[in-house]
């Protein structure tokens, strides 16, 4: 690689005389090898219908090279390279060297930031000149060009070679791989490509003092043409000089003349842009729009996400959005998801997807972020899910809320009824994709959903003559609007059948009374009690009452506790629920 000053990063048409004899048609500047790029070359096609012989034609720019006495005939190629023997044991092809003194000099080679190529005749006149580059419109380094195996090519042998436009990365893979990369060209052959680029979406007339229209509004992926038509202009809308363009875009240095300049705006945004020579007068614009922009999943609580008005219709009905929580039970969804996620005030809401898991495998205790669409689904909020991304795991669970009716504002949260018995035990069938139980308190029936999905379903029924405090999340299936009824409480797993127990779990009988409680409550045993215990749910202690008949456990938070009682060399234990 020789070293050149910087040139400018976009082609500049130089000239062009006797064009007709001789175009340049591939071209590989900087092939995947390190050092002296041994495997660089250039493909040189005969244009006339005629042989032509080629003695005394020469490179004047770009390469040292001057062509031997021979013929190329019509519509031939004539392939030149760096290092003739190192490509020939590498592309097994057979080329004329244009470094036959010294092939392994860094001197006389192509320059990987671009450079002018020109070709003259025998008379000294230009056949062939133009600047190939590394920026659009060019091929780009992400192309393949950059030392990854790709050469460039003109997209047909009569198409104009000095426009950017017009050349694109090969794309015939040569079968090989060399430094680890494939290989892709067409040496001394037909190019790959064969279709030149289309017709440019808009056209911009410029002339003396003036860029007609001066603002144009396209789609990303469009080309707007730039067509010159009197005077000495350019088009100039470097980041240099407009900071806030997305993006750089120029035709180089001004220019007179009849020509064109075709820039592809990828990326959408505004464009301010100049003619340099008359910045004062000549300023144009472009307003590149993405017809369809990515989505974006906003971030917003799950309070907010699940609000409904007054016939239940959820607020947010079909808005995205982006929502964390933690995960309460089971999934119910075989193939696909359908769980519950909780924030850390108790407020839930449904997760779901019809057929795809997201790389997500439901854990109770994850803490998830949730990017998707909210919807309704007989009257039961759920966010459809496009992403799942788990945030962390092994996360405390909600204390559930103790509740004596089913309402809207408990959707998806973790609830607690208590004093409930079944109404009939026959209807633990165990069979289909759930049943439904109810249970009673002697004044109010509720139904209770048990899933096919959770470990009670395929068990015996609880013990039908007990009491419990039943736990679980709050559903609903309503098949009309308003969606004011069919709520129904879902257990996560067979402990949330909780026996409010008056029977001793150890070997001394025991009773709490009031149990839920408010926070106080009564021991009757009919032993002398030694110690009292009140622990969390993981079994730490938290408090050590000193009255051993009443616990007074006011100043603690809602939810379930452990009573640990040690009466003589006896130590039995009893849950309680706070609310």
């Amino acid at each position: 690689m020789k070293s050149k000053a910087l040139l400018s990063v976009l082609f500049t048409m130089i000239s062009m005389a006797c064009f007709g004899q001789l175009t340049i048609t591939e071209i590989s500047y900087n092939p995947p090898e390190s050092g002296t790029d041994s495997l660089e070359y250039i493909e040189v096609y005969n244009t006339t219908n005629a042989p032509l012989n080629l003695k005394d034609f020469k490179f004047a720019k770009g390469i040292t090279y001057t062509f031997p006495d021979s013929t190329i005939g019509v519509g031939k190629y004539f392939l030149i390279v760096k290092n003739a023997r190192a490509f020939k044991k590498v592309y097994n092809v057979t080329a004329a060297d244009w470094s036959p003194a010294d092939p392994l000099s860094s001197s006389n080679t192509l320059t990987n930031s671009g450079e002018i190529l020109e070709i003259t005749n025998p008379a000294g006149a230009v056949v062939i000149s133009f600047k190939y580059d590394k920026v659009a419109p060019w091929p780009l380094p992400a192309d393949g060009t950059d030392g990854n195996g790709k050469s460039i090519e003109l997209c047909l042998p009569t198409a104009d070679a000095t426009m950017g436009s017009n050349w694109k990365v090969s794309a015939n893979d040569l079968g090989f791989m060399h430094n680890n990369k494939a290989v892709f060209g067409t040496p001394g052959t037909t190019n790959s490509i064969g279709v030149c680029s289309i017709e440019p979406d808009t056209i911009v007339e410029v002339s003396d003092f003036k860029f007609s229209p001066s603002s144009v509004t396209i789609n990303k992926g469009q080309t707007v043409r730039w067509k010159n038509i009197s005077g000495s202009h350019n088009i100039n809308g470097k980041k240099e000089t407009f900071p806030n363009n997305p993006e750089s875009f120029s035709n180089g240095a001004p220019a007179s003349g009849s020509w064109t300049f075709d820039y592809t705006f990828t990326i959408p945004g505004t464009y301010d842009y100049q003619c340099d020579p008359h910045a004062g007068q000549m300023k144009g614009k472009v307003i590149v729009l993405d017809p369809n922009p990515p989505l974006t999943y906003p971030s917003r609580s799950i309070v907010s996400m699940s609000s409904v008005n007054s016939n239940g219709v959820v607020d947010s009905l079909n808005a995205r959005c982006a929502i964390e929580g933690i995960v309460h039970g089971v999934n119910l969804r075989a193939a696909g998801l359908q769980f519950t996620i909780i924030d850390n005030a108790n407020n839930g809401i449904g997760v779901f997807n019809g057929g795809a898991n997201l790389g997500y495998t439901v854990k109770e205790g994850d803490k998830i972020k949730v990017e998707g669409t909210v919807g309704q689904f007989n009257g039961f909020t759920q966010v459809t899910a496009v992403t799942i991304t788990k945030i962390s795991e092994g996360n405390a669970l909600v204390s559930p809320k103790l509740v004596t009716s089913y309402a809207e504002n408990d959707e998806s949260s973790l609830i607690g009824i208590s004093g409930l018995k079944f109404a009939d035990a026959s209807q633990w069938t165990g069979t289909g994709a759930g049943f439904n139980v109810t249970m009673s308190n002697g004044t109010d029936s509720y139904i209770v959903r048990v899933d096919n999905d959770i470990n009670a379903y395929s068990l015996p029924i609880p013990d039908p003559n007990k009491t419990y405090i039943v736990f679980g999340l709050l559903g609903q299936f309503d098949a009309s609007e308003p969606y004011t009824e069919g709520y129904q409480l879902l257990p996560r797993y067979i402990a949330d059948f909780d026996p409010l127990g008056n029977v001793s779990e150890g070997n001394f009988a025991l009773t709490i009374q009031p149990n839920p409680t408010n926070g106080i409550f009564n021991i009757v045993s009919d032993v002398t009690i030694d110690r009292i215990d009140v622990c969390d749910i993981k079994g730490r202690p938290v408090l050590a009452p000193s009255n051993a008949n009443m616990v007074d456990m006011s100043n603690l938070p809602t939810g379930c506790y452990i009573i640990r009682v040690a009466a003589s060399d006896k130590v039995t234990h009893r849950k309680v629920w706070k609310f």
